[in-house]
């Protein structure tokens, strides 16, 4: 795509909206009743009981009305190395991560739709934790950055905060049928629970530790057309990082539902860089299960990788296609609904590496921190993927829930085991357990743990408390 083709897919998704002002007309109350569920879905902001009874529904969603909320978590894990558990190495090997952050909401709700939102994250380290690349160093004595299993650990020897921006953007539409949002955020394409080979967007993937964290966002112009209850089109124009009109990336959406199917078609396209196409899937299926999947396909793919001898080269000629699928389902037990809740995916990634890099560039550090900075991504890494999360709600007593999950790289047999035992004693206070195990052979995609001075170790055990509080 050629830059001078990028006035007529303007013109285009206009002339959709326009088109979907007059369709959605004829449904007004099901664009509405959409909009608040699909659009406005990232922040809640409730009334108080009996408030949107005796004021009317419509009433009270015209409301003006500033929300602030979040979270604010104290969290601490140690990690046993296994050059520690052999005896090769003392204590000073092991890691200590402590850390303080927390995630500040601002919601302002105006008339007729129109929204503001922002997302302020702050951290403190007292040595080392994982951090996220959303975050920005405003003070630290000289930071290390060490990778660890399935996390990136930021190591100082002296205190060091950290802030950063995770989302900021303002919401406005055309007759409550076509929404726009413009602004640093992050979309919610795709079906998959861990993986999502549609999103091409996003800069942030989806954390095994915590699926439900606050991600960062990308800076953009998303704009929604309600055609009708059963079709939505979604338009999302990437402008991160744009000096050029040939630096705009677009990706699209088109969604629709039949009887209890949700499916959906989009695609990614860039200026000079290969298209790629997508596919996802919702559908009920028998014994109350629940199916997902997506894939992307695609001639070539938009990324570079790198070699065994620390040279790069872009994909190029042949068939990329990467694929998830997933099942869920929840069991009732001892009298209460929906106590265990399962979920399993599966991941192929065409895209993942036959060679164990870890191990090929153990003896080169330059080439080992270009490939973990610049060409690793955790669980694309290698081919097959897998992963398990099974809830228990109401574990032993009513707020108290246990999870145990599992994450495994089939094509270097490496894994994570991880159970987080949760308690909330009072409303909106929460303290955990959490206990994990990094299995597989030495200098393997989960196994790996790099040292300050550059070399790799291993991971083998690792134990969290936390503490955390929503306002």
């Amino acid at each position: 795509m050629k830059p001078r083709f990028l006035l007529p897919v303007a013109v285009l998704c206009l002339c959709l909206g326009a088109g979907g002002l007059l369709w959605a007309q004829d449904e007004p109350s099901a664009a509405l009743e959409q909009s608040e569920e699909e659009f406005f879905a990232s922040a809640d902001v409730e009334a108080a009981a009996g408030q949107a009874e005796i004021r009317g529904l419509a009433e009270e969603l015209d409301r003006e009305r500033v929300g602030l909320s979040g979270n604010l978590e104290a969290s601490g894990s140690y990690i046993l190395t296994r050059d520690f558990l052999r005896g090769d190495q003392g204590l000073d090997d092991n890691e200590l991560p402590l850390m303080v952050q927390g995630d500040f909401l601002v919601d302002v709700r105006l008339k007729k739709g129109f929204r503001a939102f922002l997302d302020l994250s702050i951290g403190y380290l007292a040595g080392g934790a994982p951090v996220p690349h959303s975050f920005t160093v405003v003070s630290s004595s000289d930071p290390t950055w060490l990778y660890a299993p399935g996390m990136v650990l930021l190591v100082t020897e002296e205190s060091t905060t950290l802030i950063g921006l995770k989302e900021v953007f303002v919401d406005f539409n055309i007759a409550n049928a076509v929404y726009f949002r413009a602004g640093k955020q992050v979309l919610q394409w795709g079906r998959g629970i861990l993986w999502n080979p549609t999103d091409l967007i996003n800069v942030q993937r989806k954390s095994f530790q915590d699926l439900e964290a606050l991600r960062e966002g990308v800076f953009g112009l998303r704009a929604d057309v309600v055609f009708a209850r059963a079709f939505h089109l979604y338009t999302f124009f990437d402008l991160n990082g744009v000096q050029d009109l040939s630096d705009i990336a677009v990706a699209a959406r088109a969604e629709f539902l039949v009887g209890s199917v949700e499916f959906a078609f989009s695609g990614w396209a860039r200026p000079s860089e290969i298209p790629v196409f997508g596919f996802d899937l919702s559908a009920p299926l028998f014994w109350d299960l629940s199916f997902h999947g997506e894939a992307s396909l695609s001639w070539g793919f938009p990324v570079d990788k790198m070699r065994t001898n620390g040279d790069t080269y872009p994909i190029r000629d042949e068939l990329v296609p990467r694929v998830s699928v997933g099942l869920s389902r929840s069991f009732d037990a001892w009298d209460v609904q929906d106590r265990i809740v399962v979920n399993t995916e599966f991941y192929y990634n065409h895209l993942g590496y036959g060679e164990n890099m870890f191990e090929v560039l153990a003896p080169d550090p330059v080439h080992l921190a270009e490939f973990l900075a610049g060409y690793y991504r955790s669980g694309d890494y290698g081919k097959y993927y897998g992963a398990l999360f099974v809830t228990f709600n109401r574990f032993l007593t009513t707020n108290m829930t246990l999870n145990v999950s599992g994450l495994g790289n089939f094509s270097d047999l490496s894994f994570i085991a991880m159970a987080n035992l949760s308690y909330a004693p009072v409303n909106n206070f929460t303290l955990s357990f959490t206990l994990g195990s990094y299995l597989g052979s030495d200098l393997r995609e989960y196994t790996v743990l790099r040292r300050a001075d550059g070399t790799l170790g291993g991971g083998a055990l690792s134990v969290g408390l936390g503490a955390r509080v929503a306002f």
